[in-house]
């Protein structure tokens, strides 16, 4: 929608802060002592998302968050607990763990994040930050509605055993607060998220950061977001800026009335048409219940790729039972080509 008045462009400009990629950010209320606080790219394959990813997860261990979840390291990868122990001992090789995890982790920006943790837990010893796992193997989730409860379930069992806030580092589609999604691309698929399932589960102990981006190269070209967007309100942002919409009461009229409006954000999974760039979204209910503060990026690139390995080295990679976002090939590499949003 076209929310263009010039007093709601004012009210924007008072109320969005610079989020610097470096540093640690000063966290907004919204998202401040959450038991679970999602963060929800947009795409996984903009470096600049992963860079407010990792500055956002330094202001959240700051406030006391103790456990990050990493979306991409549960089933069938399992490859969380040893990260875990990585993190907490030093104990393995974390480049690999990556390689071994769903394929947009293959990056070294996702590797800066797990050295950060590692650099936090020889500096705090006694208080590390936790990689979210499974005390036990089960079942590999058959299809979409299963991701979403193993994505809730894990965070909600890690939390209610340990006591420890976590911080829930995934994509837009499981993370927003959707009791029921819709992706346009997969129109079958409008069951609860995971975000919705922790919303209903913790209420406002559950909070989302929807990471979005105004165009780029990540590394396929990607046009400037559309104006029916919900991020598309501050897509004039010359810099990387952060919008909490915890306090909407005295917001102009149309600002209020974007709030209230179903969230339309784009959703770049495994597969990516630029042609039919709007039809990749996903829709939820109110912005304002959907999420709890946003952050856009006026231009994302592309990540950087981990090593290769040598061929000798890389044997049994493909044994796990892989879905892989080929960023370059804008392709879904699956068993069954069953592509489908688990990427996203």
């Amino acid at each position: 929608m076209d929310v263009g008045p010039d007093e709601v462009s004012r009210w924007v400009s008072e109320h969005v802060r610079p989020l610097s990629l470096e540093g640690v950010p000063e966290l907004p209320p919204a998202l401040s002592g959450k038991a679970v606080v999602g963060i929800a790219s947009a795409v996984r394959s903009a470096r600049e998302l992963v860079l407010a990813t990792h500055a956002l997860l330094r202001a959240l261990v700051a406030d006391g968050v103790r456990a990050v979840a990493i979306e991409g390291t549960d089933q069938p990868y399992r490859t969380a607990r040893a990260l875990d122990l990585w993190v907490r001992t030093g104990e393995g090789d974390p480049d690999a763990l990556l390689r071994a995890s769903q394929g947009f982790l293959h990056h070294r920006e996702a590797a800066a994040v797990l050295r950060w943790l590692r650099s936090y837990a020889r500096e705090h010893p006694e208080d590390p930050v936790r990689v979210v796992h499974d005390t036990s193997d089960g079942d590999d989730p058959e299809d979409l509605a299963s991701v979403e409860r193993e994505l809730a379930r894990r965070d909600l069992a890690w939390h209610r055993r340990t006591g420890q806030r976590v911080a829930h580092w995934g994509g837009t589609a499981h993370v927003v607060a959707a009791p029921e999604r819709v992706i346009p691309t997969s129109p079958w698929e409008n069951h609860p998220n995971a975000g919705g399932l922790l919303r209903q589960a913790l209420g406002d102990g559950y909070a989302v950061v929807a990471l979005t981006f105004g165009r780029g190269s990540v590394p396929f070209p990607v046009p400037q977001v559309a104006p029916g967007f919900t991020e598309a309100l501050l897509a004039g942002a010359p810099e990387p800026v952060l919008l909490a919409l915890d306090d909407l009461d005295g917001a102009p009229r149309g600002i209020r009335r974007w709030a209230s409006e179903p969230l339309v954000t784009r959703m770049i999974g495994p597969v990516y048409d630029p042609v039919r760039d709007t039809d990749f979204r996903v829709e939820a209910g109110p912005v304002a219940e959907s999420v709890d503060a946003l952050v856009h990026v006026p231009v994302a690139t592309a990540v950087t790729p981990l090593p290769a390995l040598a061929p000798s080295t890389d044997r049994g990679h493909h044994r796990h039972r892989k879905i892989e976002f080929a960023a370059r090939e804008g392709e879904c590499r699956s068993p069954g080509n069953r592509c489908g949003g688990w990427g996203s």
